[in-house]
Parts: C-alpha cells; structure tokens; sequence
C-alpha cells in the first residue's frame, strides 16, 4: 500500500509539474505572440502612414502646400456638382520675376510659400492650388463682392520677410497681385475648362490695366 501511496503521490506530482510546465510554455507563447502581433501592427501603421504621405504628397505643391493643379481641377468639379461653389478667381502676382532678380530664387520661394500659407489659413470654405510659377487659384462657394476682392488682395500683398540659407540678412518683399474672376448664375454651372478661361482671361486685363486690379467676368 506504501508503495502504491508513493507510485500515485509520484504519478500526481509528476502530472502537476507537467501541467505547469506546460502553462509556463503557454503563457510564453501566447507573450511571444502578442509581442509579435504588437510589432507587426506597429510596422502597419508606419507604412500606413508612409502611403497616406505619399497619397497627401502627390495631391499636394510640396513648396506652397496648396493643391495641385489636377487635384484642384477634380475637387472643384466635384464642388460645382454638388452646387458648392460660385466663383473661381485666377491670382498672378506681379513682377514676381523682379523678385527673383534682385534677391535670388530661394528668397522667391520662400515668398511663394508665404502666399501659400496665406490663401490656405482662409475659413470661408475657398478651395485653393497654385498652378505652377505665381500663378494660384481659388474657388469659392459664393460670388465675392468687391470689397472682398480688394481685402484679398492686401491680404496677400502684405510685406514678407524672407531669409534663406545663402543671405542670412532678412529681406522685405512686397508684392501685388492681379486677380481675374469668372462667375455664373446659372443654375447649371459651366465647366471648369471655362472658368478657368474666363478668370485667366480677367486677370490678363487687369494685369494690363495695372497691379493689384482686380477684373470680373461672368459666365
């Protein structure tokens, strides 16, 4: 019966200590597992966020940080469909080429990128992209009135301050902008291929009749 007791006591001890061996293996696994999980989901969200800047990157004018000119054209269509948006206004600055001249391309960028900075602070629901050069757009969603044309355009003539890594002295740049507007009241509105036209068409007669003119024409 002694020897039985110990052979069962033995038997018991032996089957306890395999179960928590074998709980100790499990409990490792299962950490194991959840570590790697953890690191796994960790390297999907880096990629993720990867993609998304380069989706962001190719939508976005990587000086200015406003639209580029396709994605304008696709979301201002989009706008127009929706009854979103009154008005395109074309924005050329003026003898910005003086600007490069006289103070030199970076300090030129960095006073695009100001104007960039600028239109895309706006709250009033305006959808804005810069089309190459100094040339940027601007849909909005109602016609502007006169008096608004004209705060856009102090707006964005308000001196800069530029300094680039080159001239470390702080430049002042002051700049002007010449403004074409193209606006319906048509209950179905016109394509974007017009309104740009149009709005190209009044910013060239306003930069002939002089800087910081603003001219309109309806479609």
């Amino acid at each position: 019966m002694a020897r039985l007791a110990i052979a069962l006591f033995a038997a018991t001890a032996s089957g306890a200590f395999g179960y928590g061996l074998w709980q100790r293996h499990r409990r490792r696994f299962e950490a194991r597992r959840t570590s790697e999980t953890r690191a796994w989901a960790q390297e999907l969200e880096v990629e993720i966020s990867k993609l998304k800047g380069q989706i962001d990157a190719s939508r976005r004018d990587s000086l200015t940080g406003l639209l580029t000119r396709d994605q304008w054209e696709a979301d201002t269509t989009a706008l127009l469909a929706s009854g979103h948006a009154r008005a395109v206004l074309w924005i050329d600055l003026d003898r910005f080429k003086e600007v490069n001249s006289t103070f030199g391309h970076l300090a030129g960028n960095a006073a695009l990128a100001e104007i960039g900075k600028r239109l895309r602070s706006r709250d009033d629901g305006s959808l804005a992209g810069r089309f190459g050069g100094d040339e940027f757009v601007l849909v909005l969603p109602y016609p502007p009135p006169d008096a608004q044309l004209e705060r856009l355009a102090m707006e964005l003539g308000k001196p800069i301050t530029v300094t680039t890594p080159l001239d470390q002295t702080p430049r002042t740049v002051i700049l002007t902008a010449s403004i074409g507007v193209a606006v319906w009241t048509s209950a179905v509105p016109p394509g974007v291929p017009l309104l740009l036209d149009l709005s190209d068409r009044a910013m060239r007669e306003a930069k002939e009749t002089g800087s910081c003119v603003t001219m309109v024409h309806e479609a």
